[in-house]
C-alpha cells in the first residue's frame, strides 16, 4: 500500500492596478406622474458610455494570472463602472428634482395679491411625439376664489409645432377680471391737485368759462365756489370672449361726481356710465401675457343724478374725455398684462405665439432653461415633433 504526503506551500505575491475611467457620458430617461397634487420625478432607464477605460497591472505573478482572465476582467470593470456611474447620477437626479419639486407652492403669487392655486390630479401622458398634462386650477384674489370653466376638447388645426403647448378656457382671465372688479383694483381720482383740470372742475365760474357748474345749476346753487371730484371706476366685471383668430373685450366703466374732497363727501351726486367694446390683438412680453387694443365702440349714458338732468350737450362734450380716459385705463392694464407663472431661470422666447379659439386660446411657447447653481447640466432639446420634449441629456 502507498501512501503519498503533500505538502502546501505558501507563495506571496505583491502588486498594484489603476483603473482609469474618463469621459463617462450618460442618458437617463425620466417622466414625471402625480403625487399628493403635486408632480414628482420618475426616473427609467439609464445607459453609460465609457469613453476611456484603461487599467495598468504592475508587480511579480500578478500581472500574469490578470492576463489569464483579461477579456472578463475589462468587461466586469466597465460593468461595474456602468452601475457606479447610473446609481450616482440617479441620486444625484432624485435628490435635486425631489427637492426642487416639493418645494414648490402650490399656491403661486401672480401679482397684484392674485394668487393660482394648482394641483395635478392626474399621472401625464407620455407618447413617441408630445407629452399632455393637466392641471386642476382656480384663480384666487385675496379671499375671493373663482372656480374656472372646465375645458372638455380643443382643436389641433393648423397648429405650428412648439415646445410647449399651453390650452386654456377664456374662463381664466375673465376669473381674473372678476376678481379684479370685486376688489376694487381698478379706479383713480381725477380732482384739482391735477392743475390742467382743475379750473375745469369748479362748481362756479363766468358766464364766459366752462366749468362743471355751467352744466349743472344745482352745483351753483347748492355746493357754490367748490370743487368735483370724479371717480373713475369698472361698473360690472370686463368680459373676455375668445373667437376664432379674435378677442373680444366688453368692458363697462363707471364715472361718480363727488364734492371735493371725497373723504368728507362720501355720497356721489350723479353717475356717467360707459359701455366699450374692443378687439385685442394678444402677443408675449417677457414673461408676461399682454395685448394691443384695436377697434372700439362706445356708448354713454346717464345712470342717475342727483344734480338735475345730465344735459345732452355734456354728454356729448365729455364723451370724447371719457372715452379717453377708458381707454387708458384697459390699455394700462393690457401693457401691464398677466405674469404666467412659470419657474425661476426660465424665459419665454420672443418667437412664441398666442392662437385663440372659441372659447379657449392656446399658449405656443418656447422657453429657454439657464441653471447654473446646480453641479450637472440639463439640456433640453426639441425636436420638430409636435411639442416633443427629450429628457435627459446629463454629463457629470
Amino acid at each position: 500500500m502507498l501512501f503519498f504526503r503533500f505538502l502546501l506551500l505558501q507563495v506571496r505575491s505583491s502588486g498594484w492596478m489603476n483603473i482609469l475611467a474618463a469621459d463617462i457620458r450618460m442618458n437617463i430617461s425620466a417622466k414625471t406622474i402625480a403625487l399628493d397634487d403635486r408632480p414628482q420625478m420618475s426616473l427609467g432607464d439609464c445607459t453609460a458610455d465609457v469613453g476611456n477605460f484603461d487599467i495598468e497591472i504592475g508587480g511579480d505573478v500578478l500581472p500574469w494570472l490578470i492576463n489569464l482572465f483579461w477579456p472578463g476582467g475589462i468587461a466586469g470593470g466597465q460593468s461595474a463602472i456602468h452601475e457606479q456611474a447610473c446609481n450616482i447620477a440617479r441620486s444625484i437626479l432624485l435628490t435635486n428634482f425631489k427637492n426642487f419639486l416639493l418645494a414648490l407652492s402650490l399656491h403661486l403669487p401672480i401679482g397684484q395679491n392674485f394668487f393660482i392655486d394648482y394641483a395635478v390630479e392626474e399621472n401625464p401622458n407620455f407618447t413617441s411625439k408630445y407629452v399632455e398634462a393637466q392641471a386642476a386650477a382656480e384663480v384666487v384674489y385675496d379671499a375671493q376664489k373663482c372656480h374656472p370653466e372646465k375645458l372638455e376638447e380643443w382643436s389641433e388645426a393648423d397648429l405650428v409645432p412648439k415646445m410647449t403647448v399651453v390650452w386654456m378656457s377664456e374662463s381664466i382671465p375673465n376669473c381674473l377680471l372678476k376678481s379684479a372688479n370685486e376688489g376694487k383694483l381698478v379706479h383713480f381720482t381725477v380732482g384739482k391737485d391735477i392743475p390742467s383740470v382743475a379750473f375745469y372742475l369748479r362748481t362756479s365760474c363766468s358766464l364766459i368759462s366752462i366749468c362743471l357748474g355751467r352744466f349743472f345749476k344745482e352745483l351753483q346753487t347748492e355746493y357754490p365756489d367748490q370743487y368735483m371730484d370724479l371717480y373713475f371706476h369698472t361698473y360690472k366685471a370686463p368680459f373676455i370672449h375668445m373667437q376664432n383668430d379674435s378677442i373680444r373685450i366688453n368692458s363697462t366703466s363707471a364715472m361718480d361726481f363727488y364734492i371735493n374732497p371725497i373723504k368728507e363727501h362720501p355720497e356721489s351726486l350723479a353717475r356717467l356710465v360707459l359701455s366699450s367694446s374692443s378687439s385685442v390683438i394678444p402677443e408675449f412680453i417677457g414673461n408676461r401675457f399682454t395685448g394691443n387694443m384695436t377697434d372700439r365702440q362706445n356708448e354713454i349714458r346717464e345712470n342717475f343724478s342727483d344734480i338735475d338732468e345730465v344735459p345732452q350737450t355734456f354728454l356729448n362734450l365729455f364723451e370724447k374725455v371719457f372715452t379717453m380716459t377708458s381707454r387708458v385705463m384697459v390699455e394700462s392694464t393690457l401693457h401691464k398684462g398677466v405674469p404666467i407663472p412659470i419657474f425661476d431661470n426660465v424665459t419665454i422666447s420672443g418667437t412664441s405665439e398666442i392662437r385663440t379659439f372659441e372659447k379657449t386660446f392656446a399658449l405656443m411657447l418656447i422657453l429657454s432653461l439657464t441653471d447654473y447653481r446646480n453641479k450637472f447640466l440639463c439640456n433640453l432639446v426639441v425636436s420638430n415633433e409636435y411639442h416633443k420634449l427629450h429628457l435627459i441629456n446629463m454629463v457629470l
